[in-house]
């Protein structure tokens, strides 16, 4: 990883909401848009905006299912993962689709 790319993905985990949905991610392999959404709360757009900071650090990347776009863990380094693993987990997923 270089230093420039480092910057990047310390710059996308330096906001409390990015930083709580890599926590999330660490917890849940694929959370939906409409799953964050409901955590925290706030509307499509600030979610997306949120996701496309954490993408372009290379952190996360997402898969289309039809209507639902879910978003993963892509690479975050061992030792950054480590640490955030270690912060509490206040949120539960709920299901977006009726049938769970």
């Amino acid at each position: 990883m270089t230093e420039r790319e480092l910057q990047k993905v310390f710059h996308a985990l330096s906001d409390p909401i990015r930083l709580r949905m890599v926590r999330l991610l660490l917890e849940y392999p694929e959370v939906c848009v409409c799953q964050f959404q409901n955590i925290f709360g706030t509307y499509q757009p600030r979610i997306s905006f949120h996701l496309r900071v954490l993408r372009d650090a290379g952190i996360v990347e997402s898969k289309r299912r039809g209507k639902w776009v879910y978003y993963g863990i892509k690479h975050l380094p061992e030792c950054v993962r480590q640490m955030i693993s270690t912060l509490p987990l206040e949120e539960r997923l709920v299901s977006c689709t009726p049938n769970g």
